[in-house]
């Protein structure tokens, strides 16, 4: 069935649940998708019919698609979560929450720093230009480590790219390699007249 369905053309999706909110969905081309388009297309159809089962709208997160191959066909995975509209409210609700507690903590830290290291008073001047430039620095870290998880997820994707390719290549080798074996050899003779006799050799 599977054979039929995927030289068919058709997409095949499987959803895997990652959590208790999270969910993965595989998908794999068919014969002639040799973009990940077809795969990617069928499979957030099949997000939109698992959420929809569940009773709550999708959410789509990463989306990551690969192109066909030697002996490999294209493929696509996308991370989500079936969420309701208080379910979105919610996690917003808790990630601002969180945002300011951790603005709390460094406020807390940044007034210890400039009361005890530096030895400014609390509602002094200097006091709130040191608080002024702890936090502009807590800021720039906290870009900082959100530019480099960036960066992160996108070498992870090249070298990821690299080794598929390098696979690719290995994969073709193989073939190329098989079909050498296996191709009919061919003999050659070549004959040489000396006189009344016929010399001849086989390559």
């Amino acid at each position: 069935m599977l054979l039929l369905l995927t030289l068919s053309g058709q997409a095949l999706s499987e959803i895997v649940t990652q959590g208790e909110q999270n969910h993965k969905c595989h998908t794999y081309g068919g014969f002639f998708d040799f973009a990940p388009d077809g795969a990617i297309a069928s499979c957030k159809q099949e997000i939109d019919e698992f959420c929809k089962s569940k009773g709550a709208p999708p959410m789509i997160g990463k989306v990551t698609g690969f192109p066909s191959g030697p002996a490999r066909y294209a493929r696509a995975e996308i991370t989500f979560q079936c969420m309701t509209a208080a379910d979105v409210a919610q996690k917003q609700k808790e990630v601002a929450e969180a945002n300011t507690q951790q603005l709390r903590v460094e406020i807390e830290s940044s007034k210890k720093v400039c009361q005890q290291d530096f030895g400014f008073n609390p509602g002094t001047t200097e006091f709130g230009n040191c608080l002024l430039e702890l936090q502009k620095q807590h800021f720039a870290n906290r870009r900082f480590a959100q530019d480099l998880a960036a960066q992160n997820e996108i070498a992870e994707a090249q070298l990821a790219q690299k080794r598929q390719a390098e696979a690719d290549q290995a994969t073709m080798g193989a073939i190329q390699s098989i079909n050498r074996m296996t191709a009919p050899s061919t003999v050659r003779t070549n004959c040489t007249t000396y006189g009344s006799n016929v010399s001849c050799t086989s390559r």
